[in-house]
């Protein structure tokens, strides 16, 4: 049985002015032979072909991959029958063909800038691939073919592609959102940034979600979890779930569930005192429909949560960390969706996360990053929210003008400037700080400042 609860929503729509320690997974790498390839204008280059226990989280196994590790490499007019990893600055990759099986066919590595692909056909051969990934590129007139995914990215490497297609259907992304929007008055103008201590990399799709090399097999137990200290390891579940126990534990899992209006994952904290859940290394697929988690007494990390109309609700003692919360799907210009939304409690920490709200591939920065509030609580009190990346939102982080803080602190967080309206509103109100240290991407200014 799976939760068939359905989540209020009295807010405005969501186009609508609102209201005024890291881990990284790396594999194992058994280096082949070296092959010669043709670059351009006539020149050689020697790139390693290697076999390499594969990072991506899509499945485990090896993974055959040409190499680049020479900065400003051009690979041009190729036929490649391997993955072709990109570990270098300023490569170019124009004419060619890449045809592979395992988890992505191009992958630029993280720390990597100015890759280009260009004129260049990719085809998936395998379950669950990425044509281009994982992020930090530019791609034009590129043809994917197959692919489960075709361009992957995300804020913390963002891409731009332009006339490209997926399945011959036309695909544009792009992390500058550009359409106007009032301004924002504040009275925190001019203060002087702090130091940004999170964490790099920012959580994506290299250290988040189902850890490389996990062997995953059809989960067979009850959706209706009653039994305390249930524990659910390296599973595939195809339902949602109700969690109406107390040391319950999902870890490297691939939750897949459709519920429109009501949760993939529900914590009964209100109706079981004692329930609880630790939720880690693992993927949440929204399948379009639903919220992913909620409501309290959760601790959610190292997850990657996408394709849902909204992401977790926040309340008492939840915890939300180094995890990856994006590609929110439009459902209705009724809805006003969000990445997190609290509306009440206590005891919550929201740290180191990569939140986009903003979906490069449908330019709809669609309402919050993370909308607060304390309409159905007494209070929204001892909430910490630091270290976290933060993109898009019509207000990134939102707060209601009415809402009762207490102890609420903003910090070391990082805003990319793709929202519609501003970074924060309501950032002053009483019983919340938000400290310097809230800095924009671009430049490191306080967010407060002007832009």
């Amino acid at each position: 049985m799976s939760s068939t609860e359905q989540v209020q929503r009295d807010r405005p729509g969501r186009h609508t002015a609102p209201p005024t320690p890291q881990r990284r997974r790396t594999g194992r790498v058994a280096i082949g032979v070296a092959v010669l390839l043709v670059l351009a204008a006539g020149t050689f280059a020697v790139v390693q072909y290697v076999s390499s226990d594969s990072q991506s989280q899509s499945s485990g196994g090896t993974e055959k991959a040409t190499v680049i590790s020479t900065a400003g490499t051009v690979v041009d007019g190729q036929q490649l029958t391997t993955a072709l990893h990109i570990k270098a600055d300023n490569v170019k990759v124009v004419n060619s063909t890449v045809r592979h099986a395992g988890t992505v066919a191009i992958r630029v590595f993280p720390g990597v800038s100015g890759t280009v692909v260009e004129n260049t056909e990719v085809y998936c051969d395998g379950k669950d691939m990425v044509g281009v990934g994982n992020g930090g590129y530019t791609a034009t007139k590129v043809k994917v073919h197959g692919c489960a995914t075709g361009f992957q990215h995300y804020a913390g490497a963002p891409a731009r592609v332009t006339d490209s297609t997926v399945d011959d259907q036309p695909y544009q992304a792009s992390y500058a959102f550009t359409e106007s929007g009032k301004k924002h008055p504040t009275s925190g103008a001019g203060l002087v940034a702090g130091p940004v201590k999170a964490a790099k990399p920012w959580p994506g799709p290299d250290n988040t979600g189902v850890p490389a090399g996990t062997q995953l097999t059809p989960y067979t137990g009850q959706y209706a979890i009653t039994q305390d200290n249930t524990v659910i390891d390296g599973k595939i579940l195809t339902d949602c779930l109700d969690i109406r126990a107390k040391n319950v534990t999902i870890k490297r899992s691939k939750i897949s569930c459709k519920n429109k209006g009501g949760m993939i994952i529900r914590v009964f904290d209100d109706v079981v005192p004692d329930a609880s859940l630790l939720l880690e290394d693992s993927e949440v697929v929204g399948e379009g429909q639903g919220l992913g988690l909620g409501f309290g007494h959760y601790t959610m990390r190292r997850v990657n949560m996408h394709h849902l109309n909204e992401g977790p609700r926040v309340s008492d003692g939840a915890v939300i960390e180094d995890s990856w919360i994006h590609d929110l799907v439009f459902t209705d210009e009724k809805d006003h969706q969000d990445i997190l939304q609290t509306t009440g409690g206590e005891h919550m920490i929201v740290r180191h996360n990569t939140l986009e709200a903003f979906n490069p591939a449908t330019n709809d920065p669609f309402n919050a990053g993370f909308q607060l509030g304390s309409e159905t609580a007494p209070k929204l009190s001892d909430l910490l929210v630091e270290g976290n990346l933060f993109s898009g939102g019509n207000y990134t982080v939102n707060l209601r003008p009415d809402t009762k803080a207490e102890k609420v602190v903003f910090r070391n967080n990082v805003f990319v400037q793709n929202s519609r309206y501003g970074p924060a509103s309501n950032e002053d109100l009483p019983g919340v700080t938000w400290e310097a240290s809230n800095v924009y991407l671009e430049g490191g200014r306080p967010v407060t400042a002007a832009p």
